[in-house]
C-alpha cells in the first residue's frame, strides 16, 4: 500500500540502462564513445542509488533492460531509438494497492512499459491491481513539439481528445492526490485518473509552476504537517498552511531557461556537437546546481538528495533529518533528479486526511 511520498519507504523501483549504444543504433565515431561513457557513468550511479536505498532497508525492483531495434514502425508513427528506461515517474504511478500505467505524447517511451513488465507482474500476484491507458495512436512531431516546451498546444489542442497523462504531475497526499490540473497530459487523461483512482483529486492552482509541468520539483513534505519547498510560491495553496520551511537562497543560482534555450538549440541530443558541448559546459554546472527539490523522502528522518548542499543539510539536521548523497553525473542528459530516476510502490503508512 502507498498513500503519501513520505511515510516510511518499504519498496521501489529504481531506474536502468544500457552500459552502450546498440549496435544497431546509427550513432557513430567519437560521438558513440561519448554517448557510451554517459551510459557507463548513468549505470553506476542508478547501481549506487539502489544499493543505497537497500542499505536503508527497502526492496528495490530494476527493469529489465530490452536490447530493443533502432526503429520499431507502427501504422501512423515510428519508434526511433526507444529511451531506456531511466525515469519509471513520468509514466507510473501506485496510489493505494493499484500501479497505474500511461501514455505521453513521446513516441520513444511507447513502449517503454515492456522493460517494467515483469516488475508489475510480480507486484501483481502480491496483491496489487494493475490499470493500464488504452495505447494512442501517436504522431511523429518536428522537434519543436516537446512536451516541455509546446505542451500546452500538444495536449490541449493537438492531442485534446486522447487519453494522455504524465503521473510525476500527481502528489500523493493521503486520501487526496494534488494535481497540476492544465497538464501535462490532456484533460481526458485526467479523466482517465479520477475514475480509476480512489482519491480525491485537487487542482493545484496558483504556484510558480502556473498549473503546468511536473510537480515533484519545487517542494517535498517530510510528515504530515511539515513541507519543504524553494519558496512558498512552489507549494500548492491547499499545503499552505503546513509548517514551511523555504530553501530560497541556500543554493548557487541555476538559470534554467537558459540552460534550456543552449542545450536545445543544437537538435540532436546523440551528435557529437551536441555531447561535446555536455562535457565540456553544461555537465558539471548542471550537475552541482540543479534538481535541488527533486529528492527523495525514505522517510521523516531520511532523504536522499543527488548533490551535496551545505546550508540545506544544516537545516534539516536541526529537524532531525539525514542527509545521503548519492551523485548523479548525468541527470540533466536525461532531465531528471532522484525523484524522477525511482518510483516508489509501498510506504508502510495508512490512508488518512492530510490536508
Amino acid at each position: 500500500m502507498i498513500y503519501t511520498n513520505w511515510d516510511p519507504l518499504e519498496k521501489i523501483i529504481v531506474g536502468n540502462c544500457y552500459t552502450q549504444v546498440p549496435e544497431s543504433w546509427q550513432i557513430t565515431g567519437d560521438a558513440r564513445e561519448l554517448l557510451n561513457q554517459i551510459l557507463r557513468e548513468t549505470k553506476e550511479d542508478l547501481d549506487n542509488l539502489a544499493n543505497t536505498l537497500t542499505k536503508l532497508g527497502v526492496t528495490v525492483y530494476r527493469p529489465v533492460v530490452y536490447n530493443l531495434p533502432a526503429l520499431v514502425e507502427f501504422p501512423t508513427f515510428k519508434v526511433l531509438m526507444a529511451t531506456n528506461p531511466v525515469v519509471p515517474r513520468d509514466q507510473y504511478f501506485a496510489y493505494g494497492n493499484t500501479l497505474y500505467q500511461t501514455y505521453t505524447s513521446m513516441p520513444d517511451r511507447y513502449i517503454d512499459s515492456l522493460h517494467y513488465y515483469e516488475i508489475f507482474a510480480d507486484l501483481f500476484k502480491q496483491g496489487y491491481n494493475w490499470l493500464s491507458q488504452p495505447p494512442p495512436v501517436l504522431t511523429n512531431f518536428t522537434d519543436k513539439y516537446k512536451w516541455y516546451v509546446e505542451g500546452p498546444t500538444i495536449y490541449s489542442n493537438l492531442y485534446k481528445d486522447k487519453i494522455l497523462w504524465h503521473t510525476a504531475t500527481m502528489f500523493k497526499c493521503g486520501d487526496a492526490l494534488i494535481t497540476n490540473n492544465a497538464g501535462p497530459g490532456t484533460q481526458l487523461g485526467l479523466e482517465w485518473m479520477k475514475r480509476n483512482c480512489d482519491a480525491t483529486i485537487i487542482n493545484n492552482d496558483n504556484t510558480k509552476v502556473d498549473n503546468w509541468g511536473h510537480i515533484d520539483h519545487g517542494f517535498y513534505m517530510i510528515d504530515d504537517n511539515t513541507v519543504i519547498c524553494m519558496n512558498e510560491t512552489w507549494v500548492p495553496e491547499v499545503l499552505r498552511n503546513k509548517n514551511i520551511i523555504e530553501l530560497d537562497g541556500m543554493f548557487e543560482p541555476f538559470n534554467y531557461q537558459n540552460f534550456i534555450q543552449k542545450t536545445h538549440s543544437i537538435k540532436d541530443q546523440s551528435s557529437l556537437e551536441w555531447l561535446e558541448q555536455w562535457f565540456l559546459e553544461w555537465k558539471g554546472y548542471a550537475q552541482d546546481v540543479a534538481f535541488e527539490t527533486n529528492v527523495l523522502v525514505v522517510d521523516s528522518n531520511n532523504i536522499i538528495f543527488s548533490t551535496e548542499q551545505p546550508k540545506v543539510f544544516e537545516l534539516l539536521a536541526r529537524h532531525n533529518v539525514n542527509c545521503h548523497v548519492v551523485k548523479q553525473r548525468h541527470g540533466m542528459f536525461w532531465e531528471a533528479g532522484i525523484h524522477c530516476l525511482t518510483l516508489d510502490v509501498s510506504r508502510k503508512g495508512n490512508r488518512r486526511s492530510v490536508i
